[in-house]
């Protein structure tokens, strides 16, 4: 919970500098970004997305994830193991922010499911944080760095 309400303060601290800063180019998000994502229920994937921007905004990379911890007996034989989903989406350069939706997914393992992303560019353009869908509950969080 404290987390959450972490990244509430994030979201509302970009939304007032996205007013008085200029928008950050959406060709400065694209490459590449490292960090993790968490949930609720104990589990704990790091990622890299490899993002591409066009000048319009539009949006389209992939994560890869590996499963570094799960709540589940059944799936601790899956930790160490890795999948990527594939992403598209739109960058808000104003707002500051990144909407991605996963499109598919290379997971011969079964280890992840594909999802929707609601991120936030951090004032120094060199980080994203925000939230995922996490099959509707909307609890799961994502922090990347450069």
């Amino acid at each position: 919970m404290r987390l959450l309400a972490a990244l509430a303060l994030l979201v509302l601290a970009a939304s007032a500098s996205a007013q008085t800063k200029p928008p950050l180019p959406a060709s400065d998000l694209a490459g590449d970004w490292h960090g993790q994502w968490t949930s609720p229920s104990g589990y704990l994937f790091t990622t890299t997305l490899s993002l591409k921007v066009s000048p319009d905004g539009v949006a389209d990379g992939q994560f890869m994830w590996t499963l570094k911890r799960s709540p589940l007996a059944q799936e601790q034989r899956k930790l160490g193991m890795s999948a990527i989903e594939f992403v598209s989406g739109k960058v808000d350069t104003v707002a500051g922010t990144v909407t991605l939706v996963g499109t598919r997914k290379d997971d011969p393992n079964d280890v992840i499911f594909t999802d929707r992303y609601r991120l936030v560019v951090g004032e120094n353009g060199r980080s994203l944080a925000g939230v995922s869908g996490n099959l509707g509950d909307w609890d799961g969080l994502v922090f990347l760095q450069r």
